[in-house]
């Protein structure tokens, strides 16, 4: 078998020769996403490598990491990439399963013995059940916690893991995707190796595979130097600013918690794609990584999707098997596909988390029908973005119209505003706290979350935007001109101050 080192070194060495052969397929691709950053008018930042028969055949870096300073994206710009972490936490647990450390039909309830939980049956519910989204609980506190609030500790985390319950919509072998299974799954691994999750990664998959620019850790990367792409968003008020909610180290969780860069991300497709090389990482463990094992009908944009695999989506496209997983939150959208029998791979990184979708979307079908000799591919590549540069402009306007609906609605409170002002705790959770602003609007804090509510139609409940473009409905409850709680996503959190 070929050397697994022998093929990296010889992908870095010959990577500017590689990336100059591949540009005169691809390079009308860097004048159509600039023509379209230029057009709509939002210059955000995007990263694309392109992966073919084990060697990088194309880079570009366009738009800005940080649109205030002008700072431009670099092959060293780091992003965020959210849910597209999945599949290097699947790959890890899989790597233990093969070292026998973790047996995938291992239950919820053996793997926290002493934790009791309600309503469904721990016993029936094992590992391979919450790394392939047919697990059937839900646990919103423990996602709330390690993605959004960053309010929790090793104690806290298997507190609210105890809080797990079945899903609603989804029974115990269905697939439903979420981030609960990887979450949970993560409690397990740091108390049973003594080592965070993340450094498992580094030790397991980063390292061997020359990673040096990816991590689960803002601090890690700040204290390096790393340029970091900052959030914005097409439909947010200000799109030249950057969102307020940024990551850190406490919501950098194993569902959606790396940055990394377009080269580092290219080096794991390379060993996705490597089945035959013999590498630091088992080509028969990344080999059973892509193996489906939950049914799944659905379509994301162009990507038709059959099932689900370790981390990974599996379906065809233009034809073609594929294996993809995409990332989404505040401020960034990340993608991350590969063909195996064609041995084409591709890398897209934004900074946006809308308008960077769409436009995703296009470069992957041109680079894919470039690479897979799709006929007529320039002039229905030129339509789609002209298309999509129409869609921007009415996208904007529908946003600005929705936006100022909700700013419109008045509020519904069954008391004096300032009787709803204090805090309220939960005892995983942490506290939110309510003050008033300048105009008499509740403002709700908790944690890494801040936002200014808006008014809603059912009695005292109020609209926040806690994740930017994401709106959700907190309601108080009030008994004897009293209010008693705050309720949030059916967490209740006790009047305390």
């Amino acid at each position: 078998m070929k050397s697994f080192l022998a093929c990296m070194l010889s992908t870095v060495a010959s990577l500017a020769v590689a990336a100059d052969s591949a540009t005169s397929d691809l390079t009308p691709l860097t004048d159509l996403v600039r023509h379209t950053k230029d057009v709509t008018a939002h210059p955000f930042g995007t990263a694309i490598a392109v992966v073919k028969d084990g060697q990088v055949v194309y880079e570009a870096y366009l738009g800005y990491a940080d649109i205030g300073k002008r700072l431009p994206v670099t092959r060293d710009t780091s992003f965020y990439i959210a849910s597209a972490t999945k599949p290097f936490f699947a790959l890890n647990a899989l790597l233990k399963e093969a070292d026998g450390a973790l047996d995938m039909s291992t239950s919820l309830q053996q793997l926290f013995p002493d934790l009791r939980f309600a309503g469904f049956d721990a016993a029936a519910v094992t590992a391979r059940d919450l790394l392939t989204h047919t697990s059937g609980i839900d646990d919103p506190p423990l996602v709330w916690a390690t993605a959004f609030s960053g309010v929790h500790d090793a104690r806290s985390r298997r507190a609210l893991v105890a809080l797990a319950a079945p899903d609603a919509e989804a029974a115990h072998g269905t697939f439903k995707y979420t981030n609960v299974g990887y979450n949970i799954l993560s409690v397990w691994m740091d108390q049973r190796d003594a080592t965070p999750w993340q450094r498992q990664l580094e030790r397991a998959i980063f390292e061997p595979l020359g990673m040096r620019h990816t991590t689960a850790s803002v601090s890690r990367a700040e204290a390096a130097g790393w340029p970091l792409a900052r959030p914005y968003s097409f439909a947010g008020v200000r799109t030249a600013e950057p969102l307020y909610l940024t990551k850190s180290d406490p919501t950098m969780h194993a569902a959606g918690g790396l940055l990394s860069t377009a080269p580092d991300l290219a080096r794991f497709l390379i060993a996705q794609l490597a089945a035959d090389v013999d590498g630091p990482i088992a080509p028969a463990v990344i080999a059973r990584s892509h193996r489906p094992q939950a049914a799944v009908s659905s379509k994301y944009l162009d990507f038709e999707r059959s099932g689900y695999a370790w981390g990974w989506y599996t379906g065809t496209y233009k034809g073609r098997p594929m294996l993809h997983h995409f990332g989404g939150f505040a401020g960034f959208h990340a993608h991350l596909s590969f063909m195996p029998e064609a041995g084409i791979g591709l890398v897209v990184l934004n900074n946006d988390d809308v308008l960077g979708a769409q436009l995703t979307n296009l470069i992957a079908d041109y680079v894919y029908g470039v690479l897979l000799d799709e006929p007529d591919l320039e002039a229905t590549s030129a339509r789609r973005f002209a298309e999509l540069e129409g869609k921007a402009a009415a996208l904007r306007a529908k946003v600005a119209e929705q936006r100022s609906g909700i700013a419109s609605r008045a509020f519904n409170l069954s008391l004096p505003r300032e009787r709803y002002v204090g805090t309220y705790a939960h005892a995983a959770l942490g506290e939110i706290t309510v003050t008033l602003d300048a105009a008499q609007r509740p403002v709700l804090r908790w944690g890494r979350l801040a936002g200014t509510a808006t008014g809603a139609e059912q009695r005292d409940q109020v609209r926040i935007e806690w994740v930017p473009n994401s709106g959700e409905f907190a309601a108080f409850e009030v008994a004897e001109g009293q209010v008693k709680a705050l309720v949030f996503d059916r967490i209740v959190f006790a009047r305390s101050g």
